[in-house]
């Protein structure tokens, strides 16, 4: 099956999300023609260019003779039915990132893994601009990546999701990061092998002149990368650098990066100050170097650089309380990051859509005090503290814990129990979509009720 899909073609497009139009637009701009389908019955089809058709699913289907390839949204899964009447009608399918840099000539910096993501790829373009390079930063982020394509840029930042390398064509990054890996989505990619395995499809085209980027101490790669990867490896990771590793380790002590060559760099800005930031520092770093990019323009990036929004940041404190905000803990792995920042007592709130999720893990966490978990998971959630109940999981240390049937109503609680040196943590584990748009949503929400105490 070709590996390519033509933009000047005719494309069947499978959902009509920010991703999805980016790809009609693509298509419209390059003289193409685009028959798009999306399982919404009620998708806005407005503003699309009069070169696209929007039909249902089922007459899409019924069309796929009329095109010639299918660029797919990521959040259709695999094993649609529109999808695969495409692959037993052998059409080339490709994932929107896929079908973009098949018309980028720019090289491409790409990121994935389960947590650190967004924070990596945002300051590896602050980096790469403080560089002097005019680079296009987004993907599974913010601008999708068609909107780059057709333009000149000295480098293109992608993030890319586990949804979006289910059909990774010929996807060829010149530097790859694959940050970290643990249980998420597994409702999708049903087992971790399978969920690493297509992480892994993002270093399939890479060759001997590229860099693939691992962490140091996350060791899930080194049984799972066999002799058929021809990028050249290196590493990052946190602690004292040895000469012996390729790679960069943040040191976090004295706020220095250093390079088994004798590379170093000392950071200035009072950013970052949690663990797992010094990670994604480390790795935004190694990849920048590996590009070719000075220790000063590093030094000038990290310290222009903005926190995104809704990750672990202290939002008030409110009668001796404080209140954290890390909305962007959409699964066990990031929730426990969070937790491992604080050394007060914690009232954890957790809940959301579980998506396959075993939370057992989160009674490993010895901050917390109490655990308020609502919503769609909640009742897992706070199976997992109560030793009582039977779960070979469940905390034997005694937890308080509660389930509300929404954020609000957990939050509620949360102020009531909470006393003096307590930190209030919302770092749900679970994606939003039982109550929320998304994790942006939920996390103004949490905002909205803290400063609500001070009225």
């Amino acid at each position: 099956m070709a590996a390519r899909v033509d933009a000047t073609g005719s494309v069947l497009v499978v959902g009509l999300g920010g991703s999805g139009r980016a790809a009609i637009d693509l298509v419209d701009r390059l003289g193409g023609r685009t028959l798009a389908a999306d399982d919404r019955a009620g998708a806005a089809a407005s503003d699309l260019p009069s070169s696209c058709t929007v039909v249902s699913v089922d007459e899409a289907g019924r069309r796929l003779r009329e095109v010639d390839g299918v660029v797919t949204s990521p959040g259709i899964a695999k094993d649609h039915p529109l999808l695969r009447a495409a692959v037993a009608a052998d059409l080339a399918i490709l994932g929107e990132p896929a079908f973009a840099a098949q018309y980028i000539a720019a090289p491409l910096l790409a990121v994935t893994g389960t947590n650190g993501k967004s924070t990596t790829v945002s300051l590896l373009g602050q980096i790469l601009s403080a560089a002097g390079l005019h680079c296009f930063v987004g993907g599974n982020l913010g601008r999708p990546l068609c909107e780059a394509a057709g333009h000149k840029w000295d480098a293109v930042v992608v993030e890319i999701s586990s949804f979006q390398l289910e059909w990774p064509g010929e996807l060829h990054p010149t530097i790859a990061a694959i940050l970290n890996l643990s249980a998420d989505h597994l409702d999708r990619h049903g087992t971790m092998e399978s969920y690493a395995r297509t992480k892994l499809a993002l270093l399939a085209r890479m060759t001997r002149d590229d860099w693939v980027v691992f962490a140091r101490d996350d060791h899930w790669w080194e049984d799972l990368v066999d002799d058929s990867m021809r990028a050249r490896v290196t590493t990052f990771g946190c602690g004292v650098a040895d000469p012996s590793v390729r790679g960069l380790s943040a040191v976090v002590a004295d706020r220095r990066l250093r390079g088994e060559d004798g590379w170093e760099v000392v950071l200035e800005s009072g950013w970052p100050s949690n663990p797992f930031d010094w990670d994604n520092v480390a790795a935004a770093a190694e990849m920048a170097r590996r590009f070719g990019v000075s220790a000063a323009a590093i030094r000038e990036g990290v310290a222009a650089f903005e926190p995104l929004a809704h990750r672990l940041s202290l939002v008030a404190s409110h009668d001796g309380v404080e209140y954290w905000n890390d909305s962007k803990a959409t699964n066990v792995g990031a929730a426990l990051r969070s937790l491992e920042a604080f050394d007060k007592p914690v009232i954890l709130l957790a809940g959301g859509v579980a998506k396959g999720a075993q939370f057992g893990a989160l009674a490993s966490a010895k901050s917390v005090k109490r655990v308020i978990a609502y919503g769609e998971a909640g009742p897992q959630i706070a199976q997992v503290f109560d030793p009582d109940a039977g779960s070979a999981t469940a905390r034997t240390a005694p937890t308080q814990a509660t389930v509300k049937p929404t954020l609000r109503a957990a939050f509620e609680d949360a102020v009531h129990a909470s006393e003096v040196g307590d930190v209030v943590l919302l770092a749900p584990a679970c994606a939003s979509f039982d109550e929320f748009s998304g994790y942006a949503e939920r996390g103004r929400a949490f905002v909205a009720m803290v400063e609500g105490l001070a009225g």
